[in-house]
């Protein structure tokens, strides 16, 4: 029986310009080294947080980091997809334990959380010093090809089974902890392969729709 929900934040709680694509734009980052970073990435020569890390640099002004307030700045606002309060108020009230686990940043991840009522929040930061500005580093807890590590280490703190857990997602980098979970939703899924592996898909984008398969 599903006591736990793991929730992807992009696309399944907020509507999906992820986070890192934000930054990038509001810091006008170089498009080529975006693209450079990003098929480092992928080809597997760095690692996530070598990703983040070449990826802030690209944010410099001068060679200045920027301050987390900017940071705060260009994050401050997002939307809710429809039914999210709703869904979420719902199981809180039945005792659901909720989890976000997002490879964006975490600032964006826990201003919904405290919004919705979701304490348990795991996402990716940066390291700033005294005066609050970037110094390059990198806060690394997910990667993107491997929310299952998180799913793991949940499990492991709070002592769950893999039935215990119902994790919702939309796309294939969500795949890896559907692999983990008792029951897996794609919900209005962005690829073929997370609609191949989901137990459930949804294609209406409201998040109401998820609570016909939990047990309340």
């Amino acid at each position: 029986m599903v006591s736990a929900i793991v929730f992807d934040l992009d696309g399944v709680i907020i509507e999906s310009q992820f986070s890192w694509e934000r930054l990038h734009q509001y810091f006008d980052a170089d498009e080529e080294k975006r693209k450079e970073n990003m098929q480092k990435y992928f080809s597997n020569e760095i690692d996530y947080g070598q990703w983040i890390r070449e990826d802030v640099s690209l944010w410099k002004r001068n060679g200045t980091f920027p301050h987390m307030s900017e940071i705060e700045k260009a994050l401050k606002d997002f939307v809710f997809i429809d039914g999210v309060k709703e869904c979420i108020k719902i199981l809180n009230s039945n005792k659901f334990e909720l989890f976000i686990v997002s490879a964006g940043i975490d600032l964006m991840a826990q201003k919904a959380g405290k919004i919705l009522g979701i304490e348990n929040i795991w996402a990716n930061g940066f390291q700033c010093d005294e005066e609050g500005y970037l110094t390059g580093g990198d806060v690394w807890r997910v990667d993107l090809l491997r929310k299952d590590i998180v799913v793991k280490e949940i499990m492991q703190k709070y002592h769950y089974k893999k039935n215990d857990i119902l994790s919702v997602g939309d796309s294939k980098y969500d795949i890896p902890m559907f692999n983990f979970s008792g029951l897996s939703i794609a919900f209005d899924p962005k690829d073929e392969e997370v609609k191949k592996e989901a137990d459930v898909v949804i294609l209406e984008r409201n998040l109401l729709r998820i609570i016909d398969y939990v047990d309340l």
